[in-house]
């Protein structure tokens, strides 16, 4: 029986060596319709709330330019690498596509629902980072029109996105969304699903 585990933690590490350079360049594709994507609907976002609207996102290269729109141009605008927000979806296509069998039983789905979860994350971290900047860095403007609560939970939240969920989510999602896959990786699966077969036999 140990044997099963092993191969099947082979046959996934052999196949980490063409996923990894699969989903970067997928990512690499996709990143600059995705840069515009993440603009238009952070900024979407943070105008439901504002009377009047006056947040800009506009994508310049891999930067997300954020201002507003009632300051003069050029004054209180802030560059922001769009690679530091989504750079995960590279481990996360890697881990899945790297697990043998990834898309058998309901894989194709559990793809989706792992970037839908990733697509969201991505769009609320933006949308706390033009927070946190509007916050913080504009001045007597911030000062006058946020109060300290709301700087330290922006500042949170900011960090939260930016950090620790980024950095896990791509495991979390991996191990959570396909876990029979994984336990039966690292040999801690309970069952196979030709156990049952093999006791009628």
């Amino acid at each position: 029986m140990p044997s099963k585990p092993r191969s099947q933690s082979a046959r996934f590490w052999r196949r980490l060596r063409w996923s990894v350079p699969v989903a970067l360049l997928l990512w690499l594709l996709l990143r600059p319709a995705y840069n515009t994507f993440l603009a238009w609907s952070a900024e979407k976002l943070c105008r439901i709330w504002e009377t009047p609207a006056v947040t800009r996102v506009v994508v310049e290269g891999d930067k997300a330019v954020i201002g507003r729109e009632d300051m003069r141009t050029g004054s209180g605008w802030l560059g922001y690498s769009l690679t530091q927000i989504h750079f995960n979806l590279i481990p996360t296509l890697a881990l899945i596509l790297a697990l043998p069998g990834w898309h058998r039983q309901e894989g194709w789905q559990k793809l989706v629902w792992a970037l839908t979860i990733l697509v969201v994350s991505h769009v609320l971290g933006l949308v706390f980072h033009i927070q946190y900047f509007f916050a913080t860095s504009l001045g007597p403007w911030s000062v006058a029109n946020y109060s300290e609560f709301s700087r330290n939970l922006y500042g949170f939240f900011q960090y939260f996105f930016d950090i620790p969920l980024s950095f896990t989510l791509p495991l979390l999602l991996w191990a959570g969304l396909y876990w029979e896959d994984v336990l039966s990786l690292v040999g801690l699966s309970p069952t196979s699903p030709l156990r049952p077969a093999d006791h009628k036999s």
